[in-house]
């Protein structure tokens, strides 16, 4: 199995005698992890050490792999050569991607509702953090798939090269490389794990009101000692998606009424909250 020494090196753009002189410097700040020589002196590393172990001619020294684990901040099998390699885990995630926000415009073109919450929060990020010419782009990069056909998008050179600039922080997350091959099987945690990523990047942008709204929770009291706290974002699907149910296909117009009603006096309840800050 090869180490992935090499990858790392060049993901931080370093040459082969950069390298060695940082992990020189990073052995010296952290000396539980030197190799002395019989001298009892710490071991100086060459960019040909470098070299030989890149290409496998040398092995690396046990206690080394986990000093360079924790330079490049990496878990340990991963450098040792286990797992997917990262552009396998990147290839996963624009796969993901790509189906996933083309799920959402598929089901808005077809009038159905989209329930699942990476489709949401892919297109929420767009919609709401780019202008309209990646929008525009990418759906003309999607040709009549969607539109005409309602299928998913071949993902083509020129779709991949989109989908990485729009979303381009999660490929800058050294986070993806911790994780364990099943994690990245298992669609249901791939997708909450990208979601995170999505909703972090979206926070950095949110004004004072947007923060307050996004992280912020109503308290319902069950009895005088008991309440439960829902977020607000969490209280407003919720409520916005009985309403609009309702008002569809609801023939009890009593419940349709409730329903909004419920939703009218939420949206009160956020108007006089804002009135106030």
């Amino acid at each position: 199995m090869e180490n992935r020494l090499k990858e790392l090196r060049k993901a931080k753009k370093l040459s082969q005698k950069e390298f060695a002189k940082a992990f020189n410097e990073f052995i010296e700040e952290n000396k539980k992890y030197a190799v002395l020589d019989n001298k009892g002196k710490i071991k100086k590393i060459s960019y040909a050490t470098v070299s030989r172990w890149e290409v496998g001619q040398t092995p690396i020294p046990t206690k080394y792999y986990e000093a360079l684990a924790n330079f490049f901040n990496v878990p340990l099998a991963y450098i040792q050569g286990a797992g997917y390699s990262k552009k396998e885990i990147e290839n996963i995630i624009l796969d993901e991607i790509n189906l996933r926000l083309a799920d959402y415009f598929i089901k808005h073109d077809q009038g159905k509702v989209e329930n699942n919450i990476l489709s949401l929060a892919l297109y929420t990020f767009i919609n709401n953090t780019k202008n309209d010419e990646y929008l525009n782009e990418y759906l003309d990069l999607c040709g009549k798939s969607i539109k005409e056909d309602h299928e998913i998008p071949v993902l083509n050179a020129k779709l991949e090269k989109l989908l990485r600039e729009i979303y381009d922080f999660i490929f800058k997350q050294d986070s993806i490389l911790s994780w364990n091959k099943e994690n990245f099987e298992n669609r249901e945690k791939l997708d909450t794990f990208l979601v995170g990523l999505i909703s972090k990047e979206m926070n950095k942008t949110l004004s004072t009101v947007g923060k307050w709204f996004t992280n912020g929770y109503y308290a319902e009291y069950i009895d005088s000692k008991e309440c439960i706290h829902i977020p607000f974002k969490e209280l407003e699907d919720s409520l916005h998606f009985k309403m609009i149910e309702d008002l569809k296909y609801s023939k009890d117009l009593t419940e349709v009424i409730t329903s909004l009603r419920a939703y009218q006096d939420f949206i009160q309840f956020l108007i006089s909250e804002v009135k106030s800050k």
